[in-house]
């Protein structure tokens, strides 16, 4: 593969197989929990749906899981290359940790999972991050890494927060309660998200850096 391709070895297609297996496996399951819970009847499918649809951590997971997975099954198909490349790997990676660190600062503290939420929350929010990180490394060709890429990565968790936020409008339900404007107003949230959304500019601008240093030495 050329350098604006990552390049994939017997070793990463092996990290590649547990990641996506980890990945599914987790957000499958925590689907089918939250149609569950949602009850029975018709109204229960859309309102699972719709519950499932607020959380970054289940779009970030999904993500980083077609990352790992359609390179593997489907490496020439138009997805296939879409995921093969850099920027695209790199700003995965960059969103995935931002999962992990926002739940470790600001949300850990206000859940204690047990049995298989205890499994599914160590997979989401730290085996498949951590693991996914050093699949980037791995792959990644650090010299088809370029500043300009965090800025461009930043519309994913920007969009998430659109949606999020025309969502609870709709449905009067917010996922987190850093995004909860009926509990604490537009201010509160649109200053949180702005907070957020540095914090994403720093590991994403963070990840080129140490690339492109590991690159000159």
């Amino acid at each position: 593969m050329s350098g604006t391709s990552i390049t994939q070895t017997d070793r990463t297609v092996q990290l590649a197989t547990v990641i996506a297996i980890a990945g599914w496996f987790a957000v499958g399951t925590s689907f089918l929990r939250t149609l569950l819970a949602a009850g029975s009847g018709l109204g229960a499918i859309p309102e699972g749906i719709l519950v499932f649809s607020g959380f970054f951590t289940y779009w970030t997971n999904i993500v980083v899981a077609l990352a790992v997975t359609l390179p593997l099954v489907a490496p020439n198909s138009r997805p296939g290359r879409f995921f093969r490349r850099p920027g695209v790997v790199t700003g995965a990676a960059a969103s995935i940790a931002l999962v992990a660190l926002v739940y470790e600062l600001l949300l850990r503290s206000g859940w204690s999972p047990l049995s298989l939420d205890l499994i599914l929350n160590l997979l989401l929010h730290y085996v498949v991050p951590v693991a996914f990180v050093g699949y980037w490394w791995l792959v990644t060709p650090k010299s088809a890494l370029s500043w300009r890429g965090p800025p461009v990565w930043l519309s994913y968790p920007a969009g998430y927060t659109a949606f999020v936020l025309v969502r609870g409008e709709l449905a009067n339900s917010y996922p987190y309660p850093f995004l909860d404007v009926a509990e604490y107003g537009y201010e509160f949230v649109l200053t949180s998200v702005a907070g957020i959304g540095a914090f994403f500019l720093v590991l994403a601008f963070l990840l080129v850096g140490i690339g492109r240093l590991s690159q000159r030495r």
